[in-house]
């Protein structure tokens, strides 16, 4: 007799989501400073920042104490592909910062919180979007999105 058991595949699910995000100039004590609305206008060779806060559960939280750290990307593209793609994870260095923290929130509300950025120049003015890829490469979803992949745009315009 051969018995059959079923798992859910684990990898189907996102090892986290995106809580918030923002296009803005800067960042500051963690937070988005200058925010854009869906058109960058910049100087030429000035640079953006997609900052985002990120909700992650037991999965990533058992990732990051077997390993140590765990990739998130940003992927940034225009019409044209990839132009950079931006390890903006968790480092070792920020998990051992980090660690009692994010285990602390953990325990109080069954998942923990997590905000970074990633800073890219050398435009070309158009429209730009940015991949979320999960350490595994995979896209992310913005919470509460379904199964949408989240892929946030902005149009960069330069200006004198």
């Amino acid at each position: 007799m051969v018995l059959h058991i079923l798992v859910p595949y684990a990898s189907a699910q996102p090892l986290f989501e995106v809580e918030r995000e923002s296009f803005c100039k800067g960042v500051q004590g963690r937070e988005p400073m200058d925010p854009f609305s869906g058109v960058a206008e910049i100087k030429k060779g000035e640079g953006v920042f997609l900052w985002m806060e990120i909700r992650a559960g037991e999965r990533v939280l058992t990732m990051l104490e077997a390993k140590g750290q765990m990739s998130i990307y940003h992927a940034w593209a225009s019409e044209k592909g990839v132009t950079d793609m931006i390890d903006i994870g968790i480092t070792k260095e920020g998990w051992l910062e980090q660690a009692s923290a994010i285990k602390n929130q953990f325990r109080k509300q069954g998942f923990f919180a997590w905000r970074t950025q990633s800073f890219k120049k050398n435009f070309k003015e158009g429209r730009w979007y940015v991949s979320v890829l999960d350490a595994n490469k995979k896209p992310v979803r913005k919470s509460g999105s379904g199964t949408e992949a989240f892929r946030p745009e902005i149009v960069i315009r330069f200006i004198p």
